[in-house]
């Protein structure tokens, strides 16, 4: 079984495969409510993590840093109840 972890990665990953646009888009969820936004830049080979709340962007080039920023999102979303 995978971890939460390594299901964001996955998705990431597939973001930088993709070749059929210039930049790929992922919202990811918790409990089907959006807690924050991906958008992967080719040319630059940045992920630009836009997060819900509160409102902020993040730049990253690094994947991995990536992942643990929206593990991070969906954590706080998840335990803010």
């Amino acid at each position: 079984m995978h971890s939460n972890l390594q299901k964001i990665i996955n998705r990431l990953n597939a973001m930088t495969l993709d070749n059929s646009r210039e930049f790929q888009v992922r919202e990811f969820a918790q409990y089907g409510v959006p807690v924050c936004k991906v958008t992967y830049f080719r040319d630059r080979g940045e992920f630009v993590v836009d997060r819900y709340n509160p409102d902020r962007d993040l730049v990253f080039d690094n994947i991995d840093l990536v992942a643990i920023e929206i593990y991070d999102c969906l954590y706080d979303f998840q335990h803010s109840f």
